[in-house]
């Protein structure tokens, strides 16, 4: 079995924060609407003067909007984190001498999974995506989705495999700067169970064990020594 070094997500902190700004606002939203409906209840509301009523309403507006914004928020990096989550239950199969680090910064890049092991470094490109997307070689990939009410739409999506690309470059570069040399490259996994995936690539799958079979198939260019590994440990933790 896999060694896993699990860190704390970068986006925990903002995550943490969207949740309390989600908890104050709706709180202020639902004392807002309970005051409301005592008014109407007691007819106290008839006595009041027309701008306050009008202040009352646009504050309730306001707080609501502003509540579902950080909410919003909230879920975008709590499904990130799931997607890591997923990934790692995935990852934790392969065989005792690979490492896998979370929540890696290389250079401007965020690296979500990197699996080090003896055929080199892997970055597994995250996704939690839902609904049904259609890869492309464009800058952006179709995403297509049902809303609350049922209906459907289509969304874009950043091209993952492009993010993968510069997210390989960069993880280079670092060990570089370490003077590391290690062959690295990289998969994008979608990793939520209910995503349609139109297409099949060597570079993106929505299989665990497509994943598994990318890392522990790859061909050993120049093969990690337990020193080397031990370096890139030290760098990734």
């Amino acid at each position: 079995m896999a060694k896993i070094y699990a860190k704390e997500s970068a986006y925990a902190s903002s995550k943490r924060k969207n949740l309390v700004l989600t908890i104050i606002f709706g709180s202020i939203c639902g004392w807002l609407f309970i005051k409301w409906g005592i008014n109407v209840t007691t007819f106290t509301m008839h006595s009041q003067p027309i701008e306050l009523i009008v202040a009352h309403m646009a504050a309730f507006v306001i707080t609501g909007a502003i509540a579902s914004h950080f909410l919003g928020n909230y879920r975008k990096s709590d499904s990130g984190d799931t997607g890591i989550a997923r990934a790692l239950d995935v990852l934790e199969q392969l065989p005792a001498g690979y490492r896998v680090f979370t929540n890696i910064r290389a250079g401007e890049a965020f690296v979500g999974t990197v699996v080090v092991g003896r055929n080199g470094v892997f970055i597994i490109n995250t996704k939690n995506h839902n609904g049904e997307i259609v890869p492309s070689n464009d800058l952006n990939w179709e995403q297509r989705k049902v809303g609350r009410e049922g209906g459907e739409y289509t969304a874009s999506m950043r091209n993952p495999v492009q993010q993968l690309k510069r997210q390989i470059h960069n993880m280079a570069q670092l060990l570089k700067r370490y003077h590391i040399r290690a062959w690295v490259d990289g998969i994008v996994y979608f990793t939520n169970p209910e995503l349609i995936l139109r297409g099949t690539s060597d570079r993106f799958t929505n299989r665990g064990d497509a994943v598994l079979e990318f890392i522990l198939d790859y061909p050993v260019r120049t093969p990690l020594d337990e020193e080397t590994i031990e370096k890139i440990s030290a760098v990734l933790k």
